[in-house]
């Protein structure tokens, strides 16, 4: 006997190396199949971009600083303030119902729990948006019906910590949610990767001065929320 001679292969060891030699397959996303409900979110994805759009563009411009200004920007055209408050609430109620709609763009594992949290987050921070303009009906009534400094008085007393709560959460869920919102998407495969850092900026470059140029180069910068909202409608 060859005490050197390699040992034999038992049949047992075939299917194990076989096995190990088999390349992994990776199993595709599949189509994307939303529901009738999610497709009308997909609307107010479309819609909500062009409503703070609009919002923005009719917002009375602030020709001096602090409360006081902006209380004569409101109350000195009443009626361009108020469609621009009913422009913007309108705009978070379109992006809290499309939020939620967005889930159904997954198909599958990936980017389940990442757009979740986003999406419940979004939505959350847009229905806080969209009560605390409640508060431009009445400082437009305000600002024509009582002295710029009781008028001031009556803004900043009504602005005790619950509401501060409520502005704070609703800027950081509403505003930051529309970001979070893009990458989840894009970890989702909902949208491309290069352009989900977009949904951080929408709201950002407005305040760099730039009067309406500012506000149509922010329509770009919704890009990963529109192409969610396409597909959404799109898909069959």
């Amino acid at each position: 006997m060859d005490l050197f001679a390699p040992a034999p292969t038992t049949t047992t060891d075939r299917p194990v190396a076989a096995a190990s030699a088999r390349p992994r397959v990776v199993a595709g996303l599949g189509p994307v199949r939303p529901s009738t409900l999610q497709r009308v979110g997909g609307v107010g994805l479309l819609a909500a971009p062009l409503l703070f759009t609009g919002g923005f563009l009719t917002s009375p411009p602030q020709t001096s600083p602090g409360s006081a200004g902006y209380i004569e920007s409101l109350a000195a055209d009443p009626a361009l303030s108020l469609w621009s408050a009913n422009l913007l609430h309108y705009g978070w109620v379109a992006i809290a119902f499309g939020a939620l709609a967005s889930l159904g763009l997954l198909r599958g594992a990936r980017g389940r729990v990442f757009l979740s949290i986003a999406a419940a987050i979004l939505a959350f921070g847009a229905v806080q948006m969209s009560g605390l303009l409640l508060s431009d009906w009445f400082l437009v009534s305000a600002g024509n019906t009582l002295p710029i400094a009781d008028a001031v008085a009556m803004d900043a007393a009504a602005k005790e910590w619950s509401v501060a709560i409520w502005q704070y959460t609703g800027m950081v869920g509403g505003i930051l949610g529309i970001g979070l919102l893009s990458l989840g998407l894009a970890r989702a495969k909902a949208v491309s990767w290069w352009i989900a850092p977009l949904g951080f900026l929408p709201w950002i470059v407005p305040a760099f001065g730039l009067g309406p140029i500012g506000v149509v180069l922010a329509v770009v910068c919704y890009a990963p929320i529109l192409v969610a909202g396409a597909r959404l409608v799109a898909s069959r």
